[in-house]
């Protein structure tokens, strides 16, 4: 079984950590957190700036479901 990674800090960037990262991807859409292609706000903002600009109501729980996705 491969051993999970661990996550020391968020990237800078959300569009970083979305990178074909599925899991990533999931729990953006838990979190309510959209994008298209022409959107750069949430795409080079921060993860927490990002949660911020789509009004997301609980950012540390986002944050804790990020950096698991990450180690996924």
């Amino acid at each position: 079984m491969a051993k999970a990674r661990r996550v020391k800090r968020l990237p800078r960037r959300l569009g970083d950590a979305i990178d074909g990262n599925k899991a990533v991807l999931k729990v953006l859409d838990k979190h309510g957190i959209s994008f298209c292609a022409g959107c750069y706000l949430t795409l080079f903002a921060s993860p927490e700036k990002a949660a911020v600009y789509h009004a997301v109501p609980d950012v540390e729980a986002f944050l804790v479901d990020l950096r698991k996705a990450l180690r996924a």
